[in-house]
């Protein structure tokens, strides 16, 4: 936890000053939703170790929730849009004198005989094979993706799932399936995320 809580310090810090359309970063209300009232201990708690990086967090009033769960927590966090995010970064890193270089790597002996004196390690799920890792594990996370819809500037994280409005879609969550390594759609799950979504929001309509 402590490592979490520098790490989100340092980047909150970084990223407020990049908020904007050159690199999609934006500030968004967030509303997590439950059956029972949120427990602290956790990171959106009241409690929180980051709670200061999470502005007007609070809990909504009954006569203020329009969603079909009793408790509901409404605090501001920023959000990134990685099709806006990334080009703006590799343009940065190219303007600022770096070359970008697409090669494979299939042992550490390669990586040695790198002339670069730092190599930070973003290799990912390759990382089990390129360094050996027994103990590395997969935890595959479907998203279903709706056509955009600019007037949604909100976040929806209601039990398991959640809702991201980003300029090329709406992004629907999730699943969360540890030690899974297929790439294949599971197309039950996305039956059941839009299913789940849309229950929320048709009983929004009629509440």
């Amino acid at each position: 936890m402590p490592r979490l809580v520098e790490a989100s310090r340092l980047a909150n810090a970084r990223y407020q000053v990049m908020v904007g359309p050159r690199y999609g970063i934006r500030w968004l209300p967030n509303y997590l939703m439950g059956q029972t009232p949120i427990t602290n201990g956790g990171l959106h708690s009241l409690d929180s170790p980051i709670r200061d990086l999470l502005p007007e967090m609070r809990d909504l009033t009954p006569g203020e929730n329009p969603f079909p769960f009793p408790a509901v927590r409404q605090f501001q966090t920023m959000m990134i849009e990685p099709n806006t995010y990334l080009p703006a970064m590799m343009e940065d890193f190219r303007i600022a004198g770096g070359q970008i270089i697409v090669r494979g790597f299939t042992s550490m002996a390669e990586l040695k005989d790198l002339p670069q004196r730092v190599v930070v390690n973003c290799t990912g799920l390759g990382a089990k094979a390129l360094f050996g890792d027994d103990e590395l594990t997969p935890v595959k996370g479907q998203l279903t993706i709706l056509l955009p819809q600019p007037e949604i500037q909100y976040c929806t994280l209601p039990e398991d799932l959640y809702m991201f409005p980003r300029s090329d879609g709406i992004l629907l969550g999730g699943t969360h399936e540890a030690g899974v390594w297929s790439l294949e759609p599971d197309l039950e799950a996305k039956a059941r995320i839009i299913s789940e979504h849309a229950r929320i929001f048709r009983e929004m309509r009629q509440g």
